[in-house]
């Protein structure tokens, strides 16, 4: 299936927990559940997260993110550059900018587990 999208044209949706606004851009049924694809605009901190089902490429448009994943230091991106997070990573983002965000397999509703701190120490053991 070929699908060509204008993201102005894409309802945007506003997660204030998240402190972000999304367009889902390509999904699973335009693609066969192979790849999603969606713009995001942060303005903040994204809560901290994991995906057990896809691997996901950030790719940072405008302005610059920090990611943390793991128990990594946080790296800073900028427009122009990209990080992948693996499958089962904790992860989280924030800072001022736009960015696509790659899931393959496509994302499903319920992929997301969001954690918080005691959970977070417990999966990723000892700091």
């Amino acid at each position: 299936m070929t699908k060509v999208v204008r993201i102005a044209d894409v309802l945007a949706m506003r997660q204030p927990e998240n402190e972000l606004l999304l367009r889902a851009l390509v999904g699973a049924a335009d693609s066969g559940g192979d790849v999603s694809v969606s713009w995001v605009q942060l303005s903040g901190r994204h809560r901290r997260l994991r995906t057990t089902r896809s691997t996901r490429v950030y790719v940072v448009l405008t302005g610059a993110v920090t990611m943390r994943l793991g128990t990594d230091a946080p790296q800073l991106l900028e427009a122009g550059q990209l990080m992948v997070v693996s499958a089962s990573t904790p992860y989280e983002l924030s800072g001022v900018g736009t960015y696509l965000v790659i899931n393959a397999p496509a994302f499903q509703p319920g992929d997301d587990e969001y954690l918080d701190d005691e959970r977070l120490r417990e999966s990723e053991g000892p700091t």
